[in-house]
């Protein structure tokens, strides 16, 4: 049976996010794409069980879920500094004992199992928890705080450490904390072509609507066109690429995955 749009989106609203659903919540494709607005974590959920034809998961999860393809040249990435996927502790990493993390996250989550496997051999004991950094910290040595909350956070007395960075010194390439990936019975071409040019679309418009931007997320404009233009990055091309295999290779030594599933890439016009 042809497939029937529209098509089931599961996205994200973070800041971090807007260039990518920009185009969707303007209308532009309302006749193709339903959307469900979800936290990163529920969106995987979402793809794995049926509920979205198209979700913008977290990177770790496309080695979770069997079948799924990916949509070409686009990622939520990270060169160096991010900004927003931050580690608050008390102490040195290789003393940490108790790590309260974000519930919302899984990439992050696993990037810092990742970086405390190969760094120290530790295995300290994680406990999730509604990103809030006061109470994180009341108990636990240290606290994993990603998206607007980290964005918004003080970090008060705590050392603060950028994943994105100690990736960036452990690798020399940029790390992918997500991606747009779909079940393998939609019209792949066509929803990667439609991604792709949300994209495109989403990143010509930030600079002529900040003033619409700094209404939803409170922060000074400069901060909000650094952060979406330098912080992050948006393409997944060989660096990228290189990056996600070096990941899902680090986790499967870490345990985090029983498997390295090769990535499986829709065919687009631009592809």
């Amino acid at each position: 049976m042809p497939f029937q749009y529209p098509a089931r989106f599961s996205i994200i609203d973070y800041l971090n996010a807007l260039p990518l659903n920009m185009a969707f919540k303007d209308g532009r494709y309302r006749d193709r794409a339903e959307l469900v607005f979800d936290f990163p974590s529920q969106c995987a959920d979402n793809l794995a069980a049926g509920r979205a034809d198209v979700g913008l998961i977290s990177s770790i999860e496309y080695q979770r879920i069997p079948g799924l393809v990916i949509a070409p040249h686009i990622a939520i990435a990270g060169r160096q500094e991010v900004r927003s996927v931050l580690i608050l502790t008390k102490k040195d990493l290789r003393d940490v004992r108790q790590v309260a993390l974000d519930r919302f996250s899984r990439s992050s989550v696993a990037l810092l199992r990742i970086l405390l496997h190969r760094r120290h051999g530790s295995r300290p004991h994680f406990i999730s928890m509604t990103p809030d950094p006061n109470s994180m910290l009341r108990d636990a040595d240290a606290a994993l705080i990603i998206g607007d909350a980290a964005l918004a956070m003080s970090p008060g007395d705590y050392q603060v450490i950028d994943l994105a960075t100690e990736w960036y010194r452990e690798t020399q390439l940029p790390f992918v904390f997500a991606f747009w990936a779909m079940r393998p019975e939609v019209p792949q071409a066509d929803i990667a072509d439609m991604l792709l040019a949300a994209k495109h679309y989403g990143l010509e418009q930030l600079p002529h609507r900040i003033d619409e931007i700094r209404a939803r997320w409170d922060l000074p404009p400069e901060e909000i066109l650094a952060y979406l233009t330098t912080n992050i990055h948006y393409d997944l091309e060989e660096k990228e690429r290189a990056s996600l295999a070096r990941f899902y290779r680090y986790a499967y030594e870490a345990r985090l995955i029983d498997h390295v599933e090769a990535g499986r890439f829709a065919e687009s016009s631009s592809s």
